[in-house]
């Protein structure tokens, strides 16, 4: 697939970059340069260093405009995109997204309804973690802009290392603020990196900083050659299963209890289980549960009889091709141990079960009213839950309704076995809901 990469410059879209060129082809970077220095969407500390970027990477670059106007600078980036698929035969775009729901379902939007594919491989990591993964995969990281109590001047053109990810930490616990800076709190450039076939060196730079506000200025640059490096960097292909190093920190797993998690995508192994999958690993892990990964289309009697509990996790927008191969989880049926389905995973119970899938687009947060109480979701009360989805499941006959209608459930249980389909990702908002699921019993 050819994919479009939203460039900023900074650490996630340079990381995101590195992770789409594993699995698939980078056709072009897309960058937006706002003329609005506080954009709502859009990083903007030196954002001219983006050309430089590219060509140490050798990437095609596409450069648009805007005036930075919230929500209208929407459009800006819906022409930048719209242009990049005409340019360059983009099938997909990429972002940089962790946690910003605001940024990651104005850009999913877009791409629904210019149908294209999009991808946030970095969504929902472990922000220390992946910090710290940065440094490990030998990314040069500098801090170009901070914007929140309690950072100083002192940060500014500072290089990210272990002792600055530690403070980070720190800070993180005290102040909670977020130790990448998807909060805002800070930006950062990549001036080196594995994907990167020149360095970028600093020749002029300055400094503006008052009230926890400032930014490193870089006034001069240019390519240089890596320092002890081959001039073409060697393609990067991290071990089987890289990204849990993006998750959460090792700690002491509950018995030896395993849960499966059921990757429904349409390729095993794609850039879309980074987004998809792994957030409910990491969850998972949190918690203190072992959970291990398997394509829809790999599974065998004696894989799924080996764990005690399954997830059939979500799938992006465009991917609905597990319902044309639900020869592939008939399984379900006869499945008596605690099953959960996630939103592309509850409308495969709901087909085998005889519901039907039906259009019903939904991006972005929502409430919701939980109808009835449930061993998963606990008491009638309101959630605030995130959806991604173009279809909607009916409830399948017998099936009891815990959210939403009968023509579009929100959430359903089987009435006498442990059996359950959530529309939405419990994975970005409640997760607790995946912690329930995890002590129930086997």
């Amino acid at each position: 697939m050819k994919l479009g990469v939203l460039f900023s410059g900074g650490k996630d879209s340079v990381f995101a970059c590195h992770l789409a060129k594993q699995k698939d082809e980078v056709a072009c970077l897309i960058t937006i340069r706002s003329n609005n220095p506080d954009s709502y969407m859009f990083h903007t500390p030196n954002i001219r260093c983006t050309d430089l970027q590219a060509k140490a990477m050798k990437i095609p670059i596409l450069s648009w405009p805007t005036a930075g106007r919230k929500e209208e600078e929407l459009y800006d980036l819906a022409a930048a995109i719209s242009a990049a698929r005409e340019r360059y035969g983009v099938e997909g775009i990429v972002t940089g997204a962790i946690e910003s729901v605001y940024q990651a379902s104005r850009v999913q939007r877009i791409c629904r309804d210019l149908e294209l594919w999009c991808c946030s491989p970095i969504w929902q990591a472990n922000q220390i973690d992946y910090l710290r993964l940065l440094l490990r995969e030998g990314f040069s990281v500098i801090i170009s802009g901070v914007y929140a109590y309690p950072f100083d001047a002192s940060w500014l053109g500072q290089t990210l290392n272990e002792e600055r990810i530690r403070i980070l930490q720190s800070l993180q616990r005290r102040y909670k603020i977020n130790p990448s800076g998807e909060g805002g709190e800070l930006e950062t450039l990549v001036v080196d990196g594995p994907i990167f076939y020149q360095r970028i060196e600093i020749l002029e730079a300055s400094q503006v900083y008052a009230h926890h506000r400032g930014q490193f200025i870089i006034e001069k640059a240019r390519l240089a050659e890596k320092r002890g490096r081959q001039e073409n960097p060697e393609p990067c292909h991290p071990p089987a299963g890289h990204h849990c190093l993006l998750q959460a920190s090792e700690r002491a797993e509950k018995g030896s209890s395993k849960i499966l998690l059921v990757d429904l995508c349409a390729l095993p192994n794609s850039l879309f289980e980074c987004e998809f999958v792994y957030p409910i690993r990491a969850a998972l892990k949190e918690y203190g549960y072992r959970s291990d990964i398997l394509h829809y289309s790999m599974l065998s009697p004696r894989a799924i009889d080996s764990y005690e509990k399954i997830i059939l996790c979500g799938t992006p927008l465009k991917d609905d091709g597990y319902l044309c191969h639900l020869d592939h989880l008939s399984w379900i049926r006869d499945c008596r141990k605690p099953l959960m389905g996630i939103c592309a995973g509850m409308q495969a119970i709901s087909a085998l079960y005889g519901g039907c899938i039906l259009p019903c687009p939904a991006i972005g947060l929502t409430e919701i009213e939980i109808q009835r109480e449930s061993l998963l979701l606990g008491e009638p009360r309101s959630l605030e839950v995130f959806e991604l989805h173009n279809h909607a499941a009916t409830l399948p006959e017998g099936f009891s309704l815990i959210a939403g209608s009968n023509d579009a459930a929100l959430a359903f249980q089987h009435p006498s076995l442990p059996t359950f389909g959530l529309l939405f990702h419990p994975e970005v908002r409640c997760r607790w809901i995946l912690e329930r699921f995890a002590k129930l019993p086997a």
